[in-house]
């Protein structure tokens, strides 16, 4: 079903603007009362995010039976705009509460739209450091593993002086001892040396360890990137409950102007003689509960300021305002993502969502840790080489070269079992891969068939509820209408009242469930933030 266009929503709302025009289209010519002027001000209808005057009862004068209601209908200011009514709306104000606006140090605009929340989210975030942070330590972690591949070069230089005792003693066969001249002997002794070793060959086993790591970074990448999206999408559902709220605040706002205006009537038909008593205490009860409403949604819509600021991660106290992207009373379309196909979709999310190609990443890591434990078993084949000089004589001096070349062969015969452990570790923990990579293919599934269902349960949700709102419009009218020619109840007109505002309710409803449910399905498709140019 197409949405409603800004033609048709511009008839069904001002069909309610000048109550004296409504009532000659349906009644006929005005009464006398009418025609005086002193019974009802006639007023253009109010465009969006104007003041709705309250009329008071004494505007009224003594009306005559079947009076209309003498308001218009009116619209809503889009959302984002803040809310001019204090904290709580009755009772006792408390300074401070809807927050500050952040200043201009702190780099922080007043107004954002989504893609620039989302930036500031991006930078401000804890998570998504800590998943930085981690992608990098295992890029480091493979380069490490890597070495073993190279030669090992080093070089010694070494210099010492030693003291030694010269002579000796010299025993007779009679028992007596001669000691010869004894004296100190000095010795310098000093060296350079160059070492190098290279593995020729280990059956496979450095560079199975190394493609493991290097799967491993990669598998940690795309967390990083998966974190991205999460944030993305988180940031969007804060910035939508906040419009959501902020919407819900217009309306339950607009509905207590409704039920004043309703109570205000019923009094002045009190004072005709056209109303009963318990007609006003009827009214006063529905204004109660419209108040009651609207500190409640008071409340929350500042609960979810606070949580818009945190998750950008700024402090709760800052008030800042999102662009309100659903058009509501425009001719522009309020969906902005294609709806495709199951077989479409998955086949998207599968090429796309980073936290499936981790799985991979780290199934396939498991499976060359799994080769490199199994490659222990083989021999493994080195060469080395030194060269350097030393001295010869007690100066330190009197340089010699000397030379050395060679190769070992390491044969694995008996190690107590240990490489079979570990080949069975890493047998074990290759069957856990698998079973997290067949986890991450069942969840890619399950949310893109439940984001898909709840995208396109909104969108013809939200057709409905425009065609709702028109009809509810049409049908207070026409009560209105029948409340002056007397031919209907107060019950029946406040009825009325409360289905047109359900339908705005719904309406309101409506549109931010589809903005969220968009959302959702972007974040299930891994489309919702183009992470190409982010990866750390």
């Amino acid at each position: 079903m197409k949405f409603l266009t800004i033609r048709r929503l511009r008839t069904a709302l001002t069909i309610a603007a000048p109550v004296a025009v409504f009532a000659v289209a349906f009644l006929g010519a005005p009464s006398d009362a009418a025609r005086s002027g002193g019974a009802v001000a006639q007023a253009s209808t109010p465009g969006p995010g104007q003041a709705q005057p309250i009329p008071s009862p004494s505007a009224f004068g003594s009306l005559p039976a079947g009076m209309p209601t003498p308001y218009p209908v009116a619209t809503l200011a889009p959302a984002g705009e803040g809310s001019p009514l204090p904290y709580p709306a009755y009772g006792t104000p408390v300074p401070g509460v809807r927050g500050v606006v952040p200043g201009a140090d702190s780099g922080v605009p007043y107004k954002l739209s989504l893609s620039q929340a989302q930036a500031i989210g991006f930078a401000r975030s804890p998570s998504l450091a800590v998943a930085r942070g981690n992608a990098n330590v295992a890029a480091a972690e493979a380069q490490l593993a890597a070495t073993g591949l190279y030669p090992d070069i080093f070089g010694t230089a070494a210099i010492s002086r030693s003291l030694q005792q010269t002579g000796a003693l010299t025993t007779t066969g009679g028992g007596s001892s001669t000691a010869t001249r004894a004296g100190i002997g000095d010795f310098t002794a000093s060296s350079l040396q160059l070492n190098i070793s290279q593995l020729i060959w280990d059956g496979g086993h450095i560079a199975a360890g190394v493609k493991a790591a290097q799967h491993t970074h990669n598998a940690d990448v795309d967390l990083f990137l998966y974190q991205l999206q999460t944030v993305a999408e988180n940031v969007a559902t804060a910035y939508y409950n906040y419009l959501a709220a902020e919407r819900t605040v217009q309306v339950d706002n607009e509905i207590v102007r409704e039920d004043v205006v309703q109570e205000n009537l019923i009094r002045a038909q009190v004072r005709a003689g056209t109303a009963a008593l318990v007609d006003v205490a009827t009214a006063q009860v529905q204004t109660a509960q419209a108040r009651l409403a609207l500190i409640q949604a008071q409340g929350s819509e500042l609960s979810t300021q606070a949580a818009f600021a945190n998750v950008l991660g700024l402090d709760a106290r800052y008030n800042i305002q999102p662009i309100d992207d659903a058009p509501v009373f425009t001719n522009s379309p309020v969906a902005t993502v294609p709806i495709q196909t199951y077989d479409i979709a998955i086949r998207r999310a599968l090429a796309l969502r980073p936290d499936y190609a981790s799985s991979l990443q780290n199934f396939t890591a498991a499976e060359y840790s799994l080769k490199e434990a199994r490659l222990t078993n083989f021999p493994t084949l080195s060469a080395t080489g030194d060269t350097g000089t030393g001295s010869t004589n007690p100066g330190g001096g009197a340089y010699r070269n000397s030379s050395t070349i060679g190769a070992s062969l390491n044969l694995p015969l008996f190690d107590q079992g240990v490489r079979a452990a570990d080949s069975a570790q890493a047998k074990a923990q290759l069957d856990i891969a698998a079973a997290n990579l067949q986890t991450s293919l069942l969840t890619v599934q399950l949310s893109v068939k439940q984001s898909l269902s709840n995208l396109v349960s909104a969108s013809a949700a939200l057709d409905q509820a425009q065609v709702a709102y028109a009809t509810a419009l049409v049908v207070l009218q026409a009560t209105q209408a029948q409340y002056r020619a007397g031919v209907t109840t107060l019950p029946l007109l406040l009825n009325a009242q409360v289905g047109l505002t359900q339908a705005l309710v719904s309406q309101v409803n409506a549109v931010y469930t589809l903005r969220q449910s968009e959302q959702a399905y972007l974040f299930a498709l891994g489309a919702n933030y183009d992470v190409t140019k982010m990866r750390p």
